[in-house]
């Protein structure tokens, strides 16, 4: 191990305790985008943390919703590195099934339980307290730290592209975006995550009458719950799996390039494990085609269907309307517009469009990073430093607003940092304790790569 990276070990080592408490403190500030309880107060203690810790320059901008703290650390080094994150969490409920409060980060054994800790206040917090690190050893940074923190991730990050628009020229150039994130699912085995796919979210309505109608007469009427039915069964058979060809014919993915990673994926982000989390006892694949399928392939998920009544006893009715919520996520050379053209050809083909409402709601494209590229090869080098092995991902099954940096900007970006949690979007939300110092020097050391 070299002197320098050393030093960083050693000083996030002795200040262990205080980096841990950093962090509950923030987790201990409600920050809940779809109610906005607590936003404005988290945005604006991070802006004066930045500006009172590091010496920088923040500001919180509004571009019609929750503030974006838009910082700056370092002198004019010509060179930059975004720091990307989201201060933002989902709603805590149902609060009975916490075995902590969601707010107040208690240490309960080896992991600190609340709301955010996993997804991802914990290691936005940490990214600061690296970069501090960094600058309590070594000075200022080897570049020009641009912080962008957003406050609605969770609802679709509505104003990071206009952020993008605003912001973008300052931006571009930048080496890489950081987004510090625990990526270790088997605790000791970090990834670094280079890509995700695309999303469009919609919901397809069909009403046939103003009021629900007596089912004797249900022979002469069109039924809304069949009329959506029909739509789903030519997108998803139950046993072969999605029926989009008109997507499949673009797909592209895996490239050989992927396949070079596919025992990472293996390794790192067991399927096992993912199926006994859930519950899921027969899954529609399994092996490399499980891998194959979900990490590289288009998809297409009914997430809710509803119509009718379900409530107890009888009641016999020819349902009014129906309505049903679909999401698709996209791989590299799909667009938003392949999916929202897709379908609407399809319900043309059936017949049905004069019965039928689509509503798209989130639609956003695919990022990927190349394995092969510069800020990759950072990212692993920082491991390597501190002796660990990261395993590389170069898609994740997931969705995020990644493309607006990637291919707007032009600016590779690495997701990735040791530390394990678990339980997002969930009660007892948690990340382990050790996470927390391991984050911090991970960043101080990915920063002091740059002066290679």
């Amino acid at each position: 191990m070299d002197e320098r990276t050393r030093r960083i070990l050693e000083y996030v080592l002795r200040e262990r305790d205080r980096l841990v408490e950093e962090v509950r403190r923030l987790l201990r500030m409600p920050s809940i985008s779809a109610t906005g309880e607590g936003v404005e107060e988290v945005a604006s203690y991070l802006a004066e943390w930045v500006k009172e810790r590091l010496g920088g320059t923040a500001t919180l901008l509004r571009y019609g919703g929750h503030p974006i703290m838009y910082g700056r650390v370092g002198g004019s080094t010509g060179r930059k590195i975004v720091f990307y994150n989201m201060y933002d969490v989902q709603p805590p409920e149902p609060l009975d099934e916490w075995e902590a409060p969601p707010f107040e980060a208690r240490i309960v054994g080896d992991r600190i339980i609340a709301r955010g800790a996993y997804n991802t206040k914990a290691g936005l917090m940490s990214m600061l307290l690296g970069l501090e690190a960094y600058m309590n050893l070594y000075g200022d940074p080897p570049l020009d730290v641009y912080i962008v923190f957003e406050g609605e991730e969770e609802l679709g990050s509505p104003s990071l592209p206009k952020f993008i628009e605003d912001k973008g020229e300052e931006l571009k150039g930048a080496e890489m975006v950081y987004f510090a994130f625990p990526t270790e699912r088997i605790p000791g085995k970090p990834a670094i995550v280079l890509g995700n796919k695309g999303i469009v979210f919609m919901e397809i309505r069909c009403k046939t009458s103003k009021y629900d109608v007596h089912s004797s007469f249900s022979r002469g009427l069109y039924n809304p719950a069949a009329i959506l039915a029909r739509i789903v069964s030519h997108l998803i058979d139950p046993l072969e799996g999605p029926r989009i060809p008109w997507l499949e014919e673009k797909t592209v993915t895996p490239t050989e390039e992927d396949l070079k990673y596919l025992d990472d994926i293996m390794e790192a982000y067991p399927a096992e494990d993912l199926l006994d989390l859930y519950g899921v006892a027969r899954p529609r694949l399994r092996g490399r085609d499980w891998y194959i399928a979900v990490y590289f392939k288009p998809t297409v998920n009914v997430d809710g269907f509803h119509s009718g009544y379900t409530g107890p006893g009888t009641k016999t009715i020819t349902p009014a309307e129906a309505m049903v919520r679909l999401d698709f996520r996209l791989v590299p050379n799909i667009e938003p517009e392949d999916v929202v053209d897709g379908v609407r050809s399809l319900i043309e083909r059936l017949g049905l469009q004069d019965f039928v409402e689509v509503e798209v709601h989130d639609a956003y494209t695919w990022s990927k990073t190349s394995p092969d590229s510069p800020a990759a090869e950072r990212a692993r080098r920082a491991y390597t430093r501190m002796g660990i092995r990261p395993y590389t991902i170069p898609m994740i099954p997931g969705s995020a607003p990644s493309y607006l940096f990637t291919r707007k900007l032009g600016i590779p970006m690495v997701d990735t940092a040791p530390g394990h949690g678990g339980r997002a979007h969930a009660p007892n939300e948690y990340i382990t304790v050790e996470s927390i110092p391991s984050m911090t020097a991970y960043t101080a050391v990915l920063l002091d790569t740059f002066n290679e």
